[in-house]
This record gives structure tokens, sequence and C-alpha cells, in this order.
């Protein structure tokens, strides 16, 4: 199966490893029709195991209370790995928790996104891993798989999973065991700025590359620093350069192993070759500081002198404090353009509550722990931190309450997640992006062709990456 792995949102599909191409269809208005669809076997099918009979436990015969007494008292630790406006907000939901069950404390501690994977790691190999993370969804399976998180299956009910968006769901299981909770989810859609977009020709965001160079070129001036497009150096933000013109990054097979790597294939080739050609020194600056250019390309969008730029969801809430978002109409989101025949795509993030595995030596741990994370994922608090923070809940009823339904920016994502890229449940699959962000901006700065930029990372992945999982 070809599938099309997403990494992390800056700073990020599927019910097992075998279903590569869930989509997030119908998020919000379409609420009714992703459940029907689950009932049919359609595209959005619950994931494997959703339905499945968890262990007859106490602690899995029922729900966990989110209020009441619990028996355990004491400390749960806790690595946060959101921005301090977005923990912010959080907080105020751990403490509400906390306010129910006199005796425990939610120790949080924030945790840098980047390498928080490797931190975690090394914590857990010398047994000094927190209770509960907040890991990307690219992580969890890594984690599973390495033997440090608990199988969260036999604390929940048996119909638990089926609340769950299934593709974020999915990335929560890996083979077969519930290793997480999904906390939110998120596609990189095309954001734009209405009157920019007047300015060019446009009465509405471009919906193939081309239509957004040709319009770009009206607004573009290079040396005032005005753009129609922004681009990262960050292969995150490749990607949909390469599912655009039809490429792949590899495919697994139905035993989750790496059968092929097709990130440099001709396909993957030639939508590289129009980003380097079409998009950069056109409408984008032709090279830029990698280290800076996520803040640069977030500001020049706040102030007004950039048409376009692929975003997530998570960084909303800041882009409408900028003077061009003073009315927040005036942001548009639309799903990623196509490339060539029709095709497209855009990397699914997002993140899970993971637990460490030595928290099932406690029993009365694991029931506070299991309560805390149903209270998190509570359709009313995901819709808090959605309204708050424009984060996009993971909670199917969270879609219905009334401030997420009414809510005209969330809604808008719903295209984005429905033409979105889901991710392998490959362990060790998040790692490739450290070489193929390497490759990449060798490739923007004129030192590899795109050939030779997909070759060497292609080459990295077989060798290094996922030397331990290629099918034999």
């Amino acid at each position: 199966m070809v599938i099309g792995t997403s990494g992390r949102p800056r700073e990020r599909s599927i019910s097992t490893p075998m279903k590569r191409h869930l989509r997030l269809a119908a998020l919000v208005t379409g609420v009714a029709i992703l459940a029907a669809a689950c009932s049919n076997g359609g595209a959005t099918t619950a994931p494997s195991g959703a339905a499945s009979t968890a262990p007859s436990t106490a602690a899995g015969s029922a729900a966990p209370s989110a209020g009441g007494d619990l028996a355990y008292k004491g400390e749960i630790t806790f690595w946060n790995t959101q921005r301090d406006i977005e923990n912010v907000e959080l907080q105020k939901e751990v403490a509400a928790w906390q306010a129910l069950h006199p005796g425990i404390t939610i120790k949080t501690d924030l945790v840098p996104f980047d390498g928080a994977d490797k931190k975690y790691t090394d914590a857990a190999n010398a047994g000094s891993q927190p209770d509960i993370m907040r890991a990307d969804i690219g992580w969890t399976p890594t984690f599973a798989d390495a033997g440090m998180l608990l199988d969260l299956t036999p604390y929940f009910p048996a119909d638990f999973q089926s609340q769950f968006l299934p593709a974020p769901m999915g990335t929560a299981v890996y083979a077969g065991k519930m290793y997480g909770i999904p906390q939110v989810t998120d596609a990189l859609g095309l954001l734009c700025n209405k009157t920019v977009l007047t300015a060019a020709g446009l009465s509405a965001p471009p919906t193939t590359w081309d239509e957004l160079v040709s319009a770009g070129t009206k607004v573009t001036d290079l040396a005032a620093q005005k753009y129609g497009f922004y681009m990262r150096g960050d292969s995150y933000w490749s990607q949909p350069f390469i599912w655009g013109w039809g490429g792949t990054l590899f495919t697994v097979n139905d035993q989750g192993k790496v059968t092929n790597i097709g990130v440099n294939s001709p396909e993957s080739v030639n939508g590289w070759t129009y980003l380097k050609d079409k998009v950069l020194g056109k409408v984008t600056p032709a090279t830029w500081d990698f280290k800076t250019d996520y803040d640069n390309m977030n500001a020049g969008f706040k102030a007004g002198t950039i048409m376009c730029i692929l975003q997530g969801p998570w960084q909303v809430a800041d882009i409408l404090t900028g003077t061009a978002f003073t009315d927040p109409t005036n942001l548009v989101i639309a799903k990623v353009p196509d490339g060539v025949n029709g095709k497209t795509g855009s990397p699914v993030g997002g993140h899970n509550w993971v637990v460490s595995l030595d928290v099932g030596k406690d029993a009365d741990k694991a029931a506070a722990v299991a309560s805390f994370l149903t209270f998190m994922t509570d359709p009313a608090q995901q819709a808090v931190l959605a309204k708050s923070l424009g984060l996009l809940p993971t909670n199917i009823a969270a879609y219905a309450v009334p401030d997420v339904a009414s809510d005209p920016l969330i809604n808008q994502w719903n295209a984005v997640l429905a033409a979105a890229t889901n991710r392998s449940g490959v362990p060790g699959s998040s790692a490739i992006y450290d070489s193929f962000t390497k490759n990449y901006q060798s490739m923007i700065i004129g030192d590899l062709t795109p050939q030779a930029a997909l070759d060497a990372t292609a080459n990295t992945w077989q060798t290094t990456v996922f030397k331990n999982q290629m099918a034999r």
C-alpha cells in the first residue's frame, strides 16, 4: 500500500499500520456522514479494534469517572509539549480536574517539542519518564514498539475508541492495542489574506499551484519583501509538492513493513522541480534563513505582506492577532492547491496523550490517569481549546458543541482535512525528517538538484531510518 507520512507540525493516520489512506472527512458539518460511513465500511471506518472487548477488569468494565472519589492520592507527572499560550488554556482544564479530585496533583512540566521524543526515550531508559506525555502522533508507535507505553485498552470501555474521529484514533492504535488517546488533530492548509487575494485578481483561494503562481506574481515584489506565497525550508512543508505530482514517500505492506522507498520517484522529483523552478524566487524568496523562516512567515502574513501560506490550525489564534486580521473574516482557509491531474496532499499531524508503562504497576494510579484522560478528551473540554486556540478536536461530539459548530474558521478546516494525507504507523517513521530536511535545504540553496536531494533522502531512509523495518 502506498502511503504518505507526516511529521511534526512545526515544531506533524491510520486504523492499524495496514490502513494508510483514511481521510479525516466531514469533520464539522458532516459528522453525521462520518457516522454513517463508520457503519458501512467506507473510507472512514472505525479503526481496527475500536469495537473490541476490553479485558473484564474493574478498570475496564465501565468508563472512568471524571469526578468523584478516586483511591489514588499523590502526584501524577505530565510532560506537555505545547507552547506557552496553549499551556495556559490547558492548565485551566487541569485545575478543573484537580478540583474534582482533592489529594491528586498533576505536576506539569513544559518540554520543548523539538527533541522531546529523544528526551522521553532517554528518560524511559533511565526509569525517570513522566506518567503522561503529550506526544506527536509519529512518536506513538515508536514508543509503543520499544515497550515504553502502557496499553490503555483495559482501562476504558469497549466503545471508547468509537467516540473519536477514526484517523486520529488510528494513530493511537498500534498492533491492535490502544497506546494513546488522541488530543488534537491537524493538517497543513492554505491560509490566505482575502484583501491581498482581491489585489491579485482572485475572489477565492487558488485551487491549483499554477493559479497561485499566476496570481501571486501580481502582488509579489521581492525587493519590498511582499510575496504571493511563502515557502518554509522544512521538508514537512514540502510534502504537498510530492503528493500533488503523484509522488509518494514510501510503501508499506499488510505486515507494516516498508516495501519500497518512493520519495525519489520521477513524480516526486517533478514536484520538487516545479517548486524550485516555478515557485522559489518567483512568488517567494529564492533563499532565506532556515532558522527563522517559521517566525518570518507568520510575521509577514500577520502584517499583510504575504498573500498565502501553508500553515496549520495550531497557529490560527496567533495569526488573528496580526494587523492584517483585525477583521477575522479577512482570513480564509482552503485545502492545499492541486498539482497535476487534480492531485493534492497535505500531511495529517496531531498529538496523543500517552502513558508510561510503569503507571500500570499501580492499579489505583492507573485508574486516576484514566479518569484524567477521560476528562481532558471530553467533548466539552476539547471544545474549549477549539474555541480559544483554534485547535481541532478529535472527539466527534465536540463538533456539535455550539461554540465549535458555529465557528466559521473551524468549519473551513473541514475541506482541508478531507483532502489530507494520513501518515504511517511504522515505528521510527518520524525520523524521516532529519535527512529529508537537510537534503531539501541543500536543494533550495542550489547545492543539490531535486533528483540528487531526493536520491540522498531515499538512501538514508533505506539504510538507516528503516533499516530494521524493510520487508525481506
